[in-house]
């Protein structure tokens, strides 16, 4: 019965467009929750990871691992050089304004200066 259930998961994962760890391990959770903040995506929520996933329900302490990870993952990506990312053209999601009001600013500058100053 695992074996289906977690074959079944694999399946629906594949198709999904938020990729999930498995769910066996709260590390994995911690773990997926820091490289989403470390590529600057934004924090999912528990309904969001459920859909994505097709579960009925999520485990508390599975989520209570991912928010853990999404932290320390934010704070590594919010400590980067803003202007930088910028200039290498990443894309940016609004994920540090809480955490550095001139992150923003600082990546617009960055977009901003790969162009020149024509923009």
């Amino acid at each position: 019965m695992k074996f289906l259930l977690l074959a079944v998961f694999l399946m629906l994962v594949g198709c999904s467009q938020v990729s999930l760890p498995a769910l066996s391990s709260l590390s994995d959770w911690k773990d997926f929750g820091e490289e989403t903040a470390l590529s600057g995506k934004v924090k999912q929520s528990e309904k969001q990871l459920v859909r994505a996933s097709s579960l009925s329900a999520l485990d508390s302490d599975a989520y209570t691992a991912y928010e853990q990870g999404y932290e320390l993952g934010l704070e590594q990506y919010c400590s980067q050089n803003a202007h930088i990312l910028g200039v290498k053209g990443e894309p940016y999601l609004g994920i540090c304004d809480k955490i550095n009001f001139w992150f923003q600013s600082d990546y617009n500058e960055g977009r901003h200066s790969m162009f020149g100053s024509s923009i």
